[in-house]
């Protein structure tokens, strides 16, 4: 091998290890490292089969779990799905909730009844359920 052929080819190498450097300097490190650190545990969880049928104890004790678990929503902030999660409140009276507090949001909980179809009886109802 010729003299300028051994230049060239260490020209050659030194501009493969200067990208090279520069790339492991943007990207943070060596992927060899970061590969291992970056890996996730993986489980995998089997899929129960889905039952067709559901029996009267299991009906019972989902609405007793619903029950149960009782919801607090902020009329200020709530869409109209949430708010139709609240005794007496059907897809209306949750879109006149919501046009009403654009104009004026609501400072306590009894201004809601200053809402069209909103009286004392269903605020009592609702009154557990919400807050501002």
């Amino acid at each position: 091998m010729k003299s300028s052929e051994k230049d060239l080819n260490r020209i050659i190498l030194a501009a493969v290890l200067l990208v090279a450097s520069a790339a492991a300097l943007i990207t943070g490190g060596l992927m060899l490292e970061k590969r291992d650190a970056a890996v996730p545990a993986v489980e995998i969880i089997e899929a129960e089969p889905e039952r067709s049928e559901i029996s009267s104890a299991d009906t019972e004790a989902a609405s007793e779990s619903d029950a149960a678990e009782p919801i607090v929503v902020n009329i200020n902030t709530a869409g109209a799905e949430e708010l139709m999660k609240l005794k007496g409140v059907g897809e209306k009276t949750a879109q006149k909730i919501i046009e009403y507090r654009r104009e004026t949001p609501f400072e306590t909980i009894e201004d809601i009844m200053n809402v069209s179809g909103i009286g004392e009886k269903k605020f009592e109802d609702m009154r557990d359920m919400i807050c501002v």
